[in-house]
C-alpha cells in the first residue's frame, strides 16, 4: 500500500496524493488515488463446455480504483492508466476487464456525397483594332459539364475513451482511461483481471500503478507537460480461507508500523546537532531517501540485509516483521 492507513484494515483504504508542483497549488493535492488495503478474490466457477484446467484453476480479481482531480486541474488531465500485475510468483492473465472501448460524438452513421465534374470547352481569341478598344481581344467559350455523384454512409471518427490490454509478457494487465464529454476521468471504478494459478494458490502480492498525464497552462499559451505515478502493493488471499485471509492483514499491519517508524527515523535524521563553533548541522544522511519505497515495492528481502547495519533498533525491527509478513503471505502463492 502507500499513503496512510486507518486503524481498521479490514475494510480500510489507504490514501495516496500526487502533488504537482505549482506556485498556486497551496496544500491541497492536485490529484488522490485510492486502492483498498487488501482484497479477497473469488475461484472462477467451472463452466460445462469449457476446456478443463488440469492442475490450475482461475482466480477473478476485482480491484476498485478510486480518483480525485482537483477542481483547477480537472480540464488539464488527458489520460489515467493503472497498471496491475504480480509482485512476485508470476501467473499468466486469463481476461481483463473492461476491454477497450471507442467513442463517437456523433450517433449512427454519416452521409456522405462525392461529385466528380469534368469541363470540356471550346474557346475562341479574335484580335481586331475594332472590336476592342481596350484590349483589342475578343473571347468566345462553348463549355460543357458532365461527371457522376456518388452518395454514401460511413462510420463517423470514434476517439479511444478506454484502452486496455497485457503487460509483462502476459502476467498483468493495463486499462488507459480517456475523458469525453460522456464520461469523467473521476470517480470509481472496477479493475477486474483473471488469472490462471496453481490449484494449490490461496494468496499473493500484486502491484497497482496509478499514472496521470497531462498538459498544464503556465504563462499565456504556454502548456506544460506533467505525469505523476503512484504505486501500491495490494495483498490478496483467496475468500473463505481463514490462514489465508490473516496472513494478509498481517502484511497490512506490519506495512504500517514499517511506514510509521521510517517517518519518526527521518525525523531523526534531519533533526539539527551542534556542531563547530555552537552552530547547528543536520545528521548526514546514512540510507537513501527511498529506501523504505525500495523494501515494500520490490519484492526481495536483499534491500533490507544491505542496509541492516545502519538502521535503528526499532526501525529494523518494523523491517524484519514486514518482510517475515510478507515471506509468510507469499508462501500460498505456490
Amino acid at each position: 500500500m502507500s499513503g496512510r492507513l486507518i486503524a481498521n484494515p479490514f475494510a480500510c483504504y489507504c490514501i495516496a496524493f500526487l502533488v504537482f508542483v505549482s506556485p498556486a497549488c497551496g496544500d491541497e493535492p492536485a490529484i488522490k488515488f485510492d486502492v483498498p488495503a487488501l482484497i479477497g478474490v473469488k475461484e472462477a466457477i467451472y463452466v460445462e463446455g469449457q476446456i478443463p484446467l488440469g492442475d490450475e484453476k482461475i482466480i477473478e480479481v476485482v480491484i476498485p480504483v478510486t480518483s480525485e482531480v482537483r477542481s483547477r486541474d480537472r480540464g488539464n488531465v488527458a489520460e489515467f492508466r493503472f497498471d496491475i500485475y504480480w509482485n512476485r510468483s508470476v501467473y499468466p492473465v486469463a481476461d481483463y476487464v473492461p476491454k477497450t472501448q471507442t467513442v463517437s460524438e456523433i450517433e449512427g452513421l454519416i452521409s456522405v456525397e462525392e461529385s466528380n465534374d469534368k469541363n470540356a470547352g471550346l474557346g475562341i481569341n479574335l484580335s481586331s483594332g475594332y472590336h476592342d478598344v481596350v484590349s483589342g481581344i475578343a473571347k468566345a467559350d462553348v463549355s460543357q459539364r458532365t461527371g457522376t455523384k456518388t452518395k454514401y454512409q460511413e462510420v463517423p471518427l470514434h476517439e479511444v475513451l478506454v484502452a486496455s490490454g497485457t503487460v509483462q509478457r502476459g502476467t498483468g494487465a493495463f486499462f488507459r482511461f480517456h475523458p469525453s464529454r460522456r464520461e469523467t476521468l473521476e470517480g470509481g471504478r472496477d479493475l477486474v483481471v483473471a488469472y490462471r494459478v496453481p490449484q494449490s494458490w490461496r494468496g499473493g502480492v500484486l502491484k497497482v500503478e496509478c499514472r496521470a498525464d497531462g498538459h498544464r497552462k503556465v504563462i499565456g499559451s504556454w502548456r506544460e507537460p506533467f505525469n505523476e505515478s503512484l504505486a501500491f502493493v495490494l495483498p490478496i488471499y483467496l475468500e473463505g480461507d481463514d490462514e489465508a485471509r490473516q496472513a494478509a492483514i498481517s502484511f497490512v499491519r506490519s506495512e504500517q508500523n514499517l511506514r510509521i517508524n521510517w517517518k519518526q527515523h527521518k525525523a531523526e535524521e534531519t533533526r539539527p546537532t551542534s556542531g563547530l563553533l555552537g552552530f547547528a548541522t543536520p545528521s548526514p544522511k546514512t540510507i537513501p531517501d527511498q529506501w523504505m519505497h525500495y523494501l515494500i515495492q520490490s519484492g526481495s528481502d536483499d534491500y533490507l540485509a544491505k542496509y541492516r547495519s545502519r538502521l535503528s533498533p526499532m526501525l529494523a525491527d518494523a523491517a524484519n516483521d514486514f518482510v517475515a509478513a510478507r515471506r509468510d503471505l507469499l508462501k500460498f502463492s505456490r
